[in-house]
């Protein structure tokens, strides 16, 4: 008996001091926290469509159908976020479906309130469309309506699929962020030389003097083993990398950028939300090379991933537990566990009224020259012997610009103020704020910079009230399509700013 329970003592003391080398050997992490009290559920769906469905995005395009599918893919993911008394779900998509219709039918099947779920669009310019303002000029879109209309219904679909899906993998949850550098970037007003000038007119292009926003705010999400279980990725540039001689369905530079994350993360879904891109676009762009799109996916998701990989979603600090004798005298100062990240989450939204933009009779006047001179411009290409299928569409998309144009400034003048929702997630000591349509990335950039939390991602593209570009005031002086276009007026932006920032201290 005696000799039984030798070894019973001396098996609990192996055990003990196995535990103890083993410690010694392996950091502290996520698994050795005590929970953080958030609840987090994630999944995709591939909303890739068939091949020749419509793809008019670009105005210049001489084509009206795809010819073939990215291997990148097209896909919706979503979020869902909770503290067991409260849910909230986050939605990245690089196609449409977030009609009210869709979010009802979500909301019904999971219990969260229609308010609760935001939809971000990915911006992609490559994806399915069928716009009558681009494209070919004059060709009879009626047979393309069935298939598009189909794939519509079939997007909505998946979408409120895939929320139920995620809700359904709801799971205990560490959460936090860190805010580093992306670098595929660039403002993308070009200046020309000066709205008057006809031979050298403001555009969209590059412009390496102006404002560029590269702040990279990246989110972390792991499950209550610390596996990478969600990479959320926020940054301001437009998917325009793929333009008018591009005829393949794709995410643009985005895909790449997310499948990258989630192969340097293995097992993390990663979400992306477009920032405040109204003036930023790619370094290189406005080409039908898929590689050059790939390529800079490839570059910003090799940066948000190493975001990814340094962040801790628990709170650990090295601690000093003596010395061990070696060539040189080592103090032993292995990581250890305090506790879980603050993981508290507050919801507020607002909808602000905003100064809208009046066009007077010089503008009127103006619009209606430049329609008139693309009129007689186009008409002479068209009697042109010999003229180029390019030629035609250059003529006519310069046409179909300025007269879409003239015929919203010639629409009866409104001084009503034009409405815009933000909306704010708090997470912890991170926050998304969330808005529609295309601000510009000054915009972004003050809300992040005044914004009380550690990182706060400012999110355009969403799917509530508003929407268009939003210049800042020192912009309207430039003209050029994104001012020509715009509902908003000067005030607008300083607006946005002020009321953002005050939403971000009220979840404080």
């Amino acid at each position: 008996m005696r000799r039984l329970n030798c070894i019973a003592f001396a098996a609990v003391v192996l055990v003990g001091l196995g535990r103890w080398m083993l410690a010694d050997v392996v950091e502290q992490g996520v698994k050795d926290s005590k929970p953080s009290g958030l609840l987090a559920g994630v999944a995709k769906v591939n909303i890739e469509p068939a091949v020749g469905i419509p793809s008019m995005n670009w105005g210049s395009a001489t084509h009206v159908v795809s010819k073939a599918n990215d291997p990148e893919g097209m896909f919706i993911r979503a979020l869902v976020l909770s503290d067991g008394k409260q849910k909230f779900v986050l939605v990245d998509t690089d196609g449409g479906g977030g009609d009210d219709e869709a979010l009802k039918r979500a909301s019904a099947l999971t219990g969260i309130p229609v308010d609760h779920i935001r939809v971000g669009s990915s911006h992609t310019h490559a994806g399915p469309s069928l716009s009558r303002g681009k494209g070919p000029a004059g060709v009879d879109l009626k047979q393309y309506e069935p298939m598009m209309a189909a794939h519509r219904a079939v997007v909505s679909d998946k979408l409120v699929g895939v929320i139920a899906e995620a809700n359904s993998r709801l799971r205990p949850a560490h959460a936090y962020g860190m805010v580093g550098t992306g670098s595929i970037n660039v403002n993308r007003r070009y200046r020309g030389k000066g709205p008057n000038d006809p031979e050298a007119p403001p555009a969209v292009g590059l412009n390496f003097a102006e404002f560029t926003d590269r702040e990279l705010p990246v989110i972390r999400i792991d499950d209550a083993g610390g596996n990478p279980y969600a990479i959320l990725v926020n940054f301001q540039c437009h998917g325009t990398v793929l333009a008018y001689e591009n005829q393949v369905v794709s995410p643009d530079w985005i895909g790449p950028m997310r499948n990258t994350v989630e192969a340097s993360l293995p097992g993390a879904t990663c979400l992306f939300f477009q920032g405040a891109a109204g003036n930023q676009g790619p370094v290189e762009g406005f080409t039908g090379d898929l590689e050059v799109a790939h390529r800079l996916g490839r570059i910003l998701g090799h940066e948000a991933a190493a975001l990814a990989l340094r962040v801790s979603t628990v709170r650990r600090e090295p601690r000093f537990e003596g010395y061990t004798e070696s060539t040189a005298l080592q103090a032993r100062q292995p990581y250890r566990v305090l506790g879980p990240h603050d993981a508290t989450l507050r919801y507020a939204s607002k909808i602000l009224e905003l100064p809208r933009m009046i066009r007077g009779p010089e503008d009127i006047d103006r619009m209606t020259k430049l329609t008139a001179a693309a009129e007689r411009a186009l008409q002479e290409v068209k009697r042109k012997p010999g003229a180029t299928e390019w030629e035609l569409a250059q003529a006519a998309a310069r046409h179909r610009r300025w007269a879409s144009l003239l015929e919203r400034y010639k629409q009866p003048e409104s001084n009503t103020p034009v409405r815009l929702e933000i909306a704010v997630l708090r997470i912890g000591d991170m926050a998304l704020l969330m808005t529609q349509g295309e601000l510009f990335a000054e915009i972004g950039a003050a809300v992040k910079k005044a914004s009380p939390f550690k990182v706060t991602l400012f999110c355009g593209y969403g799917n509530r009230v508003g929407g268009g570009y939003m210049p800042v005031r020192s912009e309207y002086a430039h003209g050029s399509y994104e001012v020509d276009g715009t509902s908003y007026g000067p005030g607008a932006a300083e607006k946005v700013i002020e009321e953002s920032v005050a939403l971000l201290k009220s979840v404080r």
